[in-house]
């Protein structure tokens, strides 16, 4: 019954056997105990005589495991396609009737998208078409915080200040704090927004981390072109290659 051969086979075999041993003890099975005992001698005796049976099965496993995450993170961004690219209240930067329309998760404290940016500006220079949805995430303490709130309230309240605001704390080349950003303001004529943060802030920087975390996203920058997300600091070719991959797709 449990007799075998060839490689594929067998490694079929072991790797359903692993499956099944490791929850054995915990599980009623149809085998009895000496076929278990059987199982574990034909197991033993096969990775015995040729050890790279094991080597494979556990390279079987590990491409199953990544193409279930690769399912799950697809999933991910299915359900949450309205979050990011229909939210109204969320800034943006682009072309106002767009063609493509990426998404972009910043933080004003965070050194690697200070660095991204002059790439995403190049982006938009040379596809007009493209728009980019900010979604501000205070993850690098208060200074982080209190940029986001005022961003987000000249956002709603101003958004034609909004660019060069956004701009200009992301430019600073030290960490954000609480006299920095007074001067950004004071700067950018939004001072007056200084310490009157709107009330609907607070519930769009939760949904933003929130939207974040649902997605598996861990830190920033982090871009997401159609259904691939791409994190971290990547050369400005990466960008271009994603986004024309996705131009490619939609048959703009």
């Amino acid at each position: 019954m449990f007799a075998v051969s060839g490689i594929t086979a067998s490694i079929l075999f072991i790797s359903s056997q692993i499956t099944f041993i490791s929850s054995a003890h915990a599980e009623v099975t149809s085998l009895s105990t000496e076929q278990q005992q059987d199982v574990r001698a034909i197991i033993k005796d096969a990775l015995l005589n040729d050890p790279e049976l094991l080597k494979e099965a556990i390279i079987a496993l590990q491409t199953r495991e990544q193409q279930g995450a690769s399912s799950a993170k697809q999933t991910a961004l299915d359900d949450n396609h309205s979050a990011m690219y229909e939210t109204k209240s969320d800034p943006w930067k682009g072309a106002e009737n767009p063609e493509i329309t990426m998404v972009y998760f910043t933080d004003f404290n965070c050194p690697y998208c200070k660095k991204i940016e002059p790439s995403l500006n190049k982006l938009i220079e040379e596809f007009p078409q493209l728009k980019i949805i900010v979604k501000m995430v205070p993850l690098q303490g208060e200074g982080s915080k209190m940029a986001v709130e005022l961003a987000q309230t000249v956002w709603l309240n101003e958004p034609e200040k909004y660019i060069k605001l956004k701009d200009m704390l992301m430019s600073s080349p030290r960490r954000l704090d609480s006299a920095s950003i007074a001067k950004v303001a004071k700067l950018t004529d939004t001072e007056h927004w200084l310490g009157k943060t709107d009330a609907r802030v607070a519930e769009m920087v939760h949904d933003n981390v929130k939207l974040m975390r649902d997605l598996g996203i861990g830190g920033t920058p982090s871009m997401i072109f159609g259904d691939k997300v791409i994190p971290g600091l990547v050369p400005y070719d990466v960008l271009k290659e994603q986004l024309q991959e996705v131009i490619e797709a939609q048959g703009k």
